[in-house]
């Protein structure tokens, strides 16, 4: 069973989360492009976001919480949205966490929530693949957890979710630094929460550090992808 050390993500945010960076700029606008083109008046709204950037003027309530005490909200919603922060729960046990949000959920209500894919930092992952082969005869996971929007599709099939919507849109970050690449996951609140320890190697901070300069020297940048998957779906 895959664990996380939460405990480290909290700390991390604390300190570095910033809700005007691009991925949760970009995820927050998805979200309001898709509440455009909903009809149904929203008036009592559900955040599963306490750093979300999202426009909430429209909604006459909105309660922001943790997805971890959801169960303890009192009342229903006509909306529950996240933008970003159901990828470890997802990960975890998806059909539990659907099963939990389709409880607060009035009829004909709407969840929408973004996620990233296993298309994302498909660049990133092949780099540090070669390094940590090089200096420990093995992988670690150093990226994630990434999601598969087929699997997620299904598990919201299966919790009785209508009409399942998704959009893909990809961005792609052109970094001309590892430090940059470095200061702007924490800023993300993307790291890797695996709860794995790392083996530490003076090498390993050398052939990373000389494969990058060897990127940038060559073709001027290194590129991170992520693909955001935004879905909507009715109870």
């Amino acid at each position: 069973m895959n664990k996380f050390n939460l405990k480290k993500r909290s700390i991390r945010r604390e300190a570095y989360f910033d809700k005007n960076n691009l991925l949760t700029k970009n995820g927050s606008d998805l979200i309001n492009d898709k509440l455009k083109f909903i009809l149904k008046k929203i008036e009592n709204c559900l955040i599963l976001d306490e750093g979300h950037s999202m426009d909430v003027s429209n909604f006459k309530n909105t309660k922001i919480i943790d997805i971890n005490d959801i169960n303890g909200v009192e009342g229903k919603f006509d909306a529950v949205i996240s933008n970003f922060s159901l990828q470890i729960p997802l990960f975890l046990n998806s059909s539990d966490v659907f099963k939990s949000i389709l409880s607060k959920l009035n009829d004909n209500s709407l969840l929408c929530f973004n996620i990233i894919t296993s298309n994302s930092m498909k660049t990133l992952q092949n780099i540090f693949l070669e390094i940590d082969e090089k200096i420990f005869d093995g992988v670690y996971r150093r990226f994630g957890p990434f999601l598969e929007t087929t699997k997620l599709i299904e598990d919201l099939n299966k919790s009785k979710y209508k009409d399942v919507v998704v959009g893909i849109d990809n961005i792609e970050i052109n970094y001309s630094s590892l430090s940059k690449i470095r200061s702007d996951f924490r800023k993300f609140g993307i790291s890797n929460y695996f709860n794995e320890k790392h083996k530490f190697k003076k090498d390993f901070l050398k052939l990373t550090n000389k494969l990058f300069s060897k990127l940038i020297d060559n073709h001027k940048y290194i590129p991170l992808e992520i693909e955001i998957a935004t879905f909507t779906s009715w109870k």
